[in-house]
């Protein structure tokens, strides 16, 4: 079975139809990792988040009128 995940942020984490937040980024990180391998209620109980909430079915992560997204860096050169 797949599970649809989408990195909305360092913190935040879009599971299907659920989004959840951490208290920091390793803690995103682990809880993505864990659901390579594991269940989402496995991941949820080792790796608690501090809230979860429900998406709306019409939001998107790539909307551009929803709230700002984090994303790490590609790399590359800075300087302009």
């Amino acid at each position: 079975m797949s599970i649809t995940t989408i990195r909305t942020s360092d913190t935040e984490l879009q599971v299907e139809q659920t989004c959840y937040t951490f208290a920091k980024k390793e803690d995103a990180d682990a809880f993505q990792q864990c659901l390579v391998q594991g269940s989402i209620e496995n991941c949820n109980r080792d790796h608690p988040p501090v809230s979860m909430r429900p998406v709306r079915p019409d939001e998107r992560a790539d909307d551009p009128t929803r709230d700002s997204t984090i994303s790490p860096s590609l790399g590359g050169d800075t300087a302009m």
